[in-house]
């Protein structure tokens, strides 16, 4: 019989192995809860001082043994999520009660609540009453599902459109965007430096390199060149085009080189407002307009709720029209918690179309390979409902298999 720290795991099934883990993190989430609350009430009645240390999170890591930076943080955490009773027994109520609800069910667990705990400090002020419980049951419906990275991404987002103008660029730094680029001969005539751009340049650059970084599928042999050659590659090409044939681009899909902008006509217009290039990263309109100088513009037909239009065809290749409703669509790979840009993804037949399925845009939706290679040999399941992708996850993963969505990409048209 083998048992590890007290557990005998050789005779259970992978699937009883995998439930365990699970029910484990839940227990060691939900502990984590019971000190925040034994903390919340330490702090309350005033003990530290009492005991003559200098505040809670030093007497927190006498008792603990733990590093300061873990005590402060325990004790952030404490005052965030929990209810506590200050001089007199007057009630002070969390600032995020939502938070502390999930971590005492042990849904969310410490990385979790510092994420959240993080994002809400770097809200702008003043701001509404409203808005923060509203962002604060978004993040944390996110976290009850997603891993902390995915929902600091999320926060990130929110802080942008609570921020929308950000720092006011200063007029030189609009009319002269900060770039930099610094080189160096080295033997052989080979060229080593660093680079500096602005989010625009920047924009302009990955749309030029990606699209001819991808592995290579000319030939029977695998493309063996390491993330960083494909890209350098990639530059050298682009730098042949622009010295042979500067009217001549690379092409995504069909097309030139294309930026993808939505915002609305109003804010185009006034330069008020916020975009989302890419569907991701915020622009100021006024920024947008500037970008719109010089670029190619792609109308979209949008119903009155702001859905696309069905523009499907019959054929099992994926038109350039139908992608682009895609990207303005989905914004990017539709897998719950993936961040790939759409250039990064592939167009997915909800229903395959070898049997029968439509390539129209209600059968289809973004999905970057990993993702793509994941429904196709797993247990994960995709639908479309209400014009949009959710997913269905294994029973293994949750038992009820309660349908997900990518909040990353959906939450910048629900708003804050």
């Amino acid at each position: 019989m083998t048992r590890t720290f007290g557990i005998d795991t050789s005779h259970m099934s992978e699937e009883e192995l995998l439930t365990a883990l699970g029910e484990l993190e839940q227990q060691r989430r939900a502990l984590y809860a019971r000190e925040l609350a034994v903390l919340a009430e330490l702090d309350g009645r005033g003990t530290a001082s009492q005991k003559g240390y200098r505040d809670l999170p030093t007497l927190t890591r006498e008792v603990l043994r733990v590093n300061p930076s873990d005590a402060r943080q325990r004790v952030a955490h404490a005052r965030a999520v929990v209810r506590r009773y200050g001089p007199g027994g007057i009630p002070l109520e969390p600032d995020l009660p939502e938070v502390g609800a999930a971590a005492a069910e042990g849904v969310i667990g410490p990385e979790h609540i510092e994420t959240i705990r993080a994002t809400v400090d770097r809200f702008p002020q003043p701001v509404s009453l409203p808005d923060r419980e509203h962002a604060e049951a978004l993040l944390t419906k996110a976290a009850r599902e997603y891993e902390p990275h995915t929902i600091t991404t999320l926060g990130r987002e929110i802080l942008a459109r609570l921020d929308q103008d950000g720092t006011p660029p200063t007029e030189d730094e609009l009319a002269r965007p900060e770039r930099s680029l610094d080189w160096r001969e080295t033997r052989g005539g080979r060229l080593h430096g660093t680079f500096d751009l602005d989010a625009e340049t920047a924009a302009v650059l990955t749309g030029l390199i990606e699209p001819r970084a991808k592995p290579s599928s000319t030939t029977d042999e695998p493309d063996r060149r390491s993330k960083f050659q494909r890209q350098g590659d990639a530059f050298a090409d682009v730098l042949r085009v622009a010295a042979g044939c500067p009217e001549e681009g690379p092409t995504e899909a069909g097309e030139p080189f294309t930026v993808m902008v939505t915002v609305t006509l109003e804010d185009l217009k006034h330069g008020t407002g916020y975009g989302l290039l890419h569907g991701q990263e915020s622009y100021s309109a006024a920024q947008i307009r500037r970008m719109a100088c010089d670029s190619y513009l792609v109308p979209a037909v949008l119903g009155g709720k702001g859905e696309i239009l069905d523009i499907g065809q019959r054929t099992r290749a994926v038109p350039l029209a139908i992608r682009r409703a895609l990207i303005l669509r989905d914004r990017g790979c539709t897998f719950p918690g993936c961040r790939r840009k759409p250039k990064q993804c592939q167009a997915h037949h909800v229903i395959p179309w070898a049997l029968g399925g439509a390539t129209a845009l209600y059968n289809l939706t973004l999905l970057c390979w990993y993702h793509h290679n994941l429904i196709h040999h797993t247990d994960w399941q995709v639908r479309m409902r209400n014009g949009l992708p959710e997913f269905i996850p294994p029973a293994f993963l949750d038992p009820e298999r309660r349908p997900r969505r990518n909040l990353l990409h959906r939450q910048g048209k629900e708003g804050v």
